[in-house]
This record gives C-alpha cells, structure tokens and sequence, in this order.
C-alpha cells in the first residue's frame, strides 16, 4: 500500500544504510529502499519530524557467544 500521508507523531528511523549493506542481496533492491528513504527525509525535515540515522557497528555489550567470521571490504 503506498504511504500518502504521515501521521503527526510519525518518526522515521533509518537503520544501516551503510553501501555494503544496501548491496546485500534483500527482498527489495537496496537501490529501491535508498530511493524511497531519500523521497521521505525531505518530507520529515520540512514538518520537523523526527529523523534518527541508525549504524549498528559492533553487538550488544556482554554477548558471549562467538561472531561469524566477516571481514568487511575497503568500501564497506
């Protein structure tokens, strides 16, 4: 169903945006969900809503068990 309208008390958060993971491979195309979070920002920022930009770098303090092995590209 496509949004056409924003609640007053919407927020928008946006989580790992960062260019490896959009170049996942996902449901939806990460070049699509760029497209549609760069067609939404504007809109929150010209109402004042709240936009929160989230990058998850690392893991939750105190989890002991054992990461898979990744070692992000240069680019990442």
């Amino acid at each position: 169903m496509p949004l056409t309208t924003i609640d007053d008390v919407a927020a928008i958060v946006v989580i790992d945006m960062q260019k490896g993971i959009v170049a996942m491979p996902t449901v939806h195309p990460g070049a699509e969900i760029a497209e549609r979070i760069g067609r939404l920002l504007p809109v929150f920022r010209a109402k004042q809503m709240p936009v929160v930009l989230v990058n998850v770098a690392g893991r939750a303090p105190g989890r002991t068990e054992p990461s898979p092995p990744f070692t992000p590209p240069p680019d990442w």
